[in-house]
């Protein structure tokens, strides 16, 4: 459980430095940004700790790669992406949230997306971790990441035909049709099954499933849990 003690000392560490975009830092950001990104920026403003900017979703890629990739910039940070839905008859928004140690800023870019044809690239080719939050867009919003090894739903079952965090959502009539209505989470089918993740190269620690003999009280304790889940 060593290296979840560090992300969470690592993430604690970053909360309390959440104010680090000072306004000579956001200043200077905006000039930069401004100088190297003209063609692409809309709406650029900033609040109390963030820069922001709206790009084209078509040009999501190239920005990011610049912003990550380019020294005068750094942001090799991804904290969070999530997509906002502004109305059954208005556009999406895909919104990634970058931190740079080197200005230090926290910088927000919207991208926006087609709400007929809703496709970005993916960005997992710049951080890997983006593949569960494309993943969580495209199950809750239907936004297609193109480029995305492993584009699938990640909560709703498989056969699920609507997108629930969307304006226009209406659950539909025949939901209780659903291969996963009447499921018992402790007795998930066999195509949800987990374990296959407990031995993927290269992964550090993945879900896996409690051993029968896991004391209910696990569940309290996050070590203890992740103790009773390894596999034997």
């Amino acid at each position: 459980m060593e290296h979840v003690r560090r992300s969470r000392t690592a993430a604690h560490a970053l909360g309390r430095r959440r104010a680090l975009t000072t306004p000579v830092a956001a200043g200077a950001l905006v000039r930069l940004l401004t100088e190297r990104l003209s063609a692409d920026l809309r709406d650029l403003w900033t609040d109390a700790d963030t820069v922001e900017f709206t790009i084209d979703g078509a040009r999501a890629l190239d920005v990011l790669t610049t912003l990550r990739d380019d020294d005068d910039f750094a942001f090799f940070m991804l904290a969070d992406a999530a997509a906002v839905d502004y109305g059954p008859n208005e556009h999406f928004e895909v919104v990634y949230h970058l931190f740079s140690w080197k200005h230090p800023a926290w910088l927000r870019v919207r991208a926006r997306v087609d709400r007929a044809e809703p496709r970005l690239p993916t960005i997992t080719g710049l951080w890997e971790g983006a593949m569960f939050h494309e993943r969580e867009m495209y199950d809750m919003m239907g936004i297609v990441f193109d480029g995305n090894r492993d584009l699938r739903r990640i909560y709703m079952s498989p056969d699920y035909r609507s997108f629930p965090h969307r304006k226009d959502f209406v659950l539909p009539d025949d939901a209780a049709d659903s291969a996963a209505a009447g499921v018992n989470p402790l007795e998930r089918p066999e195509t949800w099954d987990l374990t296959r993740f407990r031995d993927a190269p290269g992964v550090t620690f993945a879900a896996s499933e409690l051993r029968e003999d896991a004391p209910a009280e696990a569940v309290e304790d996050g070590e203890t849990l992740a103790d009773q889940s390894r596999p034997r």
